[in-house]
C-alpha cells in the first residue's frame, strides 16, 4: 500500500481479482484515498482523479468486505467534496448529482418504503440482542455491532444527502420520467429526495420513543 504513487496504480490495486475481503485492508485503501483527495485544499493536482478512486474503492469496498453500513456516509462525502471542489460534471457518477442520487437510493433498497421498513426491522433486531446481552441471555454483540453500522452509516449518508445534495438535484421534472424510473408525472429529483429526507424526522421518533440505550444509539 505504502509503495502507491499515483491515482492510476492505486485503480489498478483495486480492480485486481485476487485482493483480500479483510475490512481493515479495504479502510486502508479508502482512507489513502481520502488523503488524496483532502489535498484538493493544498493545489494537489491530481486530487480529481483521486476523487474517483477513491468512489470506486468505496464501491467494491461494499461489495467485498464493509458493507452499506460503513460506505454509505463515506462516499456521499467524498462525492459532495468532488463537487465543491472540481464543479459538477453530467455524467460522472462521482460528480453528477443526479447518478451520486440514484446510486444512494439504490444502496438503500430502492425506494423510502424499503429503506424505512428495514430501519425499523434492523432497529428491532438490535435492540432485542442488546437486552439479551444486558440481561446476561446471551445475545450477539457482531450482530448488534453490524446493525449499529447500518444503522447509523445510512442514517448518516440521508442526513448528508439532505444537507448538501438534495440542493444540487433539478427542481424540473425530467421528460419520460414515468418510463425511465417509475416516477410519478411532475416529480422532480428534488421532490424525490424530499420524499426521503422526510424519513429523518420518521427516524428521530423511533429513535427516541424506543429511549435508545449506550451500544444502539
Amino acid at each position: 500500500m505504502h509503495r502507491i504513487e499515483s491515482a492510476a496504480e492505486m485503480r489498478d490495486l483495486i480492480r485486481r481479482g485476487d485482493l483480500p475481503d479483510d475490512p481493515h485492508w479495504w479502510s486502508a485503501v479508502i482512507s489513502v484515498g481520502q488523503s488524496a483527495l483532502v489535498g484538493a485544499e493544498s493545489g494537489r493536482v491530481d486530487a480529481d482523479e483521486w476523487a474517483s478512486v477513491l468512489v470506486e474503492s468505496l464501491d467494491v469496498a461494499a461489495l467485498r468486505a464493509l458493507g452499506v453500513g460503513e460506505t454509505a456516509l463515506r462516499r456521499m462525502i467524498a462525492c459532495i467534496a468532488a463537487m465543491h471542489y472540481f464543479g459538477e460534471c453530467a455524467g460522472d457518477p462521482v460528480r453528477d448529482p443526479e447518478l451520486v442520487f440514484r446510486h444512494f437510493t439504490a444502496s438503500l433498497g430502492g425506494s423510502t418504503e424499503v429503506y424505512f421498513q428495514r430501519y425499523l426491522d434492523t432497529f428491532a433486531s438490535a435492540l432485542r440482542e442488546n437486552k439479551r446481552v444486558r440481561a446476561g441471555e446471551g445475545g450477539d454483540l457482531r450482530a448488534v455491532s453490524a446493525a449499529r453500522s447500518w444503522l447509523d452509516g445510512t442514517r448518516g449518508a440521508l442526513t448528508q444527502m439532505c444537507r448538501e445534495l438534495a440542493s444540487r438535484l433539478a427542481e424540473e421534472p425530467r421528460a419520460g420520467g414515468l418510463e425511465r424510473t417509475g416516477e410519478e408525472p411532475g416529480v422532480s429529483l428534488r421532490d424525490e429526495a424530499a420524499l426521503w429526507c422526510a424519513l429523518l424526522p420518521q427516524i428521530e421518533g423511533v429513535r427516541s420513543a424506543a429511549r435508545v440505550p449506550q451500544g444502539i444509539e
